[in-house]
C-alpha cells in the first residue's frame, strides 16, 4: 500500500473538482467526438466458447417496491446450481440493450454519457447447462464469450481477498472499466464517472437477485492484482472496479441467510 495515500487522494479530489471560476479554462481546449469515440463493446473472438443467451424468460408478479424492501445482503449460498435462465435475467438487468439511438445504445443502468465503460466478467462456479470457468459478457451479440474454462472456485476465492461467500457462490461477478472510453469525454471527471457507472449496474443486479429469490451480496474488498491476472487485463487502462457473489439461498429469515458458514469448508470438502 502506497505510504502516501492521504495525500493522493486528497490530490485526486482536488484534480477532478469542478468550480465555477474554471469551469471554461477546463473545457478550451477539449473536444469530443461521437463518430470517433472508443470502441464501446468488448468482445473475445477467438475464446474458447460463445453462449448464445437470448432473451431471457422473465417471472411473473414480480413487484418492484417488495423488490426495494425486500433486498439485503445475502450470502448463505446453498451448494446447488443457478439456471442459466437466471443468469441472463441478472445480466440484462444490470446490461441488457434497451433501445438503438444509432450512434450508441442505450441499457437497463444508466452510464454518464451513455459511453458504457463497464465490463462484465464472471468467474462461473456452478449454472445449469454451463461449464465452470471464467466468461465475459459480449453485450453487443448477448452471448458468454468463454475465457478459460476448468475449475477456478479455487483461484477466484482467492483473488477476491478469501472472503467466505465467494466460495460458495454459483457465481462471482467482476465489473471491470475500460477507462479510455470515459476519460475521452471527459478527461480528469472520468475518473469519478466510472465508479457511479459500476454502482448503477451493481444496484441493478441486487434488486434482479432479490426479485429472483436468490441471494447476492457486493464487494468493495479484493486484491487487485490477482483479479486482473485472472481476467488477464493490464490494471491500468483496464481495470476492476466493483464484485458481487450471487447464488442460492434457503429463503429464510434475513439472519439466517445472512452470513456464509465457516470460510475453506467447501473447499475443504471438494
Amino acid at each position: 500500500m502506497h505510504t502516501d495515500w492521504r495525500r493522493i487522494c486528497d490530490e485526486f479530489m482536488q484534480a477532478t473538482s469542478y468550480t465555477p471560476e474554471g469551469w471554461e479554462a477546463w473545457w478550451a481546449d477539449r473536444e469530443y467526438s461521437n463518430t470517433e469515440r472508443p470502441e464501446t463493446y468488448l468482445t473475445y473472438p477467438d475464446a474458447v466458447c460463445h453462449i448464445p443467451l437470448g432473451d431471457p424468460e422473465r417471472p411473473p408478479g414480480v413487484d418492484l417496491w417488495q423488490v426495494f424492501e425486500q433486498r439485503r445482503s445475502k450470502r448463505n449460498f446453498l451448494p446447488e446450481a443457478m439456471s442459466l435462465n437466471e443468469l441472463n435475467l441478472l445480466l440484462w438487468s444490470s446490461q441488457g440493450i434497451t433501445a438503438d439511438m444509432g450512434q450508441y445504445q442505450l441499457r437497463t443502468a444508466p452510464s454518464s454519457g451513455a459511453l458504457y465503460p463497464i465490463e462484465t466478467y464472471l468467474v462461473v462456479n456452478a449454472v445449469e447447462g454451463l461449464e465452470p470457468g471464467i466468461y465475459h459478457l459480449d453485450v453487443k451479440n448477448w452471448q458468454l464469450e468463454g475465457i478459460q474454462m476448468g475449475d477456478f472456485r479455487a483461484q477466484g476465492h482467492a483473488a477476491l481477498r478469501g472472503q467466505a461467500m465467494t466460495e460458495h457462490a454459483a457465481v462471482n461477478v467482476i465489473w471491470t472499466a475500460v477507462m479510455e472510453r470515459c476519460r475521452a469525454k471527459y478527461f480528469e471527471r472520468a475518473y469519478r464517472y466510472v465508479w457511479w457507472d459500476s454502482a448503477a449496474v451493481m444496484e441493478n443486479f441486487l434488486l434482479a437477485a432479490t426479485g429472483l429469490g436468490l441471494g447476492a451480496c457486493a464487494m468493495g474488498s479484493w486484491y487487485d492484482d490477482l483479479v486482473h491476472d485472472l481476467l488477464g487485463i493490464d490494471g491500468v487502462q483496464h481495470f476492476s472496479a466493483l464484485t458481487a457473489s450471487v447464488g442460492r439461498i434457503a429463503g429464510e429469515d434475513w439472519l439466517h441467510d445472512r452470513r456464509p458458514p465457516t470460510p475453506s469448508d467447501f473447499l475443504k470438502k471438494g
